[in-house]
């Protein structure tokens, strides 16, 4: 009976044991940013303790800017934010980033993106534009509420627009997607262009009927640590589910 206790214990220690090795600090990496309000210098933060799952120690680092959700990406890379009232995006890419003109650039390399839009400013249309191509039963709501506006065409909210994306609901208002490469999607309508990689991503809507949020993520690593995507999709999306975002 003993031993039968002994292996037991073990087996639920080992499990342990291995979850609490994969933890571990990733640093913290502050970025500059600009928007309607001018620009904001760098922030300084805590290393962030989480969940390494399969990514290798040392691969990753936490990026944030003022005005913008945090997010993990490959370590050693350069990033910025852009913000205004509608929402922001973080940027972070292998290649630094040309900041000699105020508009965002075009990415055409490896690049994680993170934005949200707000649904109770500006924002509001992006966010109904999404939710009409993902969620258009479940945010119905909302969407008509936008429409009625008549601020833009009835069309840029139709709920069966034609993609070359692949779009799986994993959650309740959450959906992860993938654009192929060399094609114009849900990766490319942010701040990525169409390239030979394919781009990876998540949007999460906050469960709020009335004004659900929207976060989306966008990932293109490039063939040389391409293998970090999964990992770093799974960790951003379990952030982007929090209320209080990464």
């Amino acid at each position: 009976m003993r031993l039968v206790l002994l292996v037991l214990s073990l087996t639920v220690a080992a499990p342990a044991a291995a979850c609490h090795a994969q933890q571990s600090a990733v640093p913290f990496v502050g970025c500059p940013a600009n928007g309607q309000s001018g620009p904001i210098k760098p922030p300084t933060g805590q290393a962030q303790v989480v969940s390494l799952g399969d990514l290798p120690q040392g691969a990753i680092a936490y990026y944030k800017g003022e005005e913008a959700p945090g997010v993990f990406a490959p370590v050693g890379w350069h990033c910025r934010v852009w913000y205004g009232s509608g929402g922001s995006t973080v940027l972070v890419t292998l290649a630094p980033i040309d900041t000699s003109h105020f508009m965002p650039p075009k990415v055409v390399g490896p690049a994680v993106e993170m934005s949200v839009a707000f649904a109770g400013t500006s924002g509001r249309f992006s966010v109904a534009r999404y939710a009409s191509r993902l969620f258009p039963k479940e945010l119905a709501g909302f969407i008509e509420s936008v429409k009625s506006e008549h601020l833009e065409p009835d069309s840029t909210f139709a709920p069966h627009m034609q993609s070359p994306d692949s779009v799986i609901k994993v959650d309740t208002l959450i959906a992860q997607f993938t654009t192929p490469s060399t094609v114009s999607g849900l990766g490319t309508a942010g701040l990525l262009s169409p390239s030979p990689d394919p781009i990876r991503g998540v949007v999460v809507f906050a469960p709020d009927s009335t004004e659900p949020d929207m976060t989306i993520l966008r990932v293109r690593l490039g063939d040389n640590i391409r293998p970090l995507e999964p990992g770093i999709l799974q960790l951003n999306r379990e952030c982007m589910r929090r209320t209080d975002g990464c």
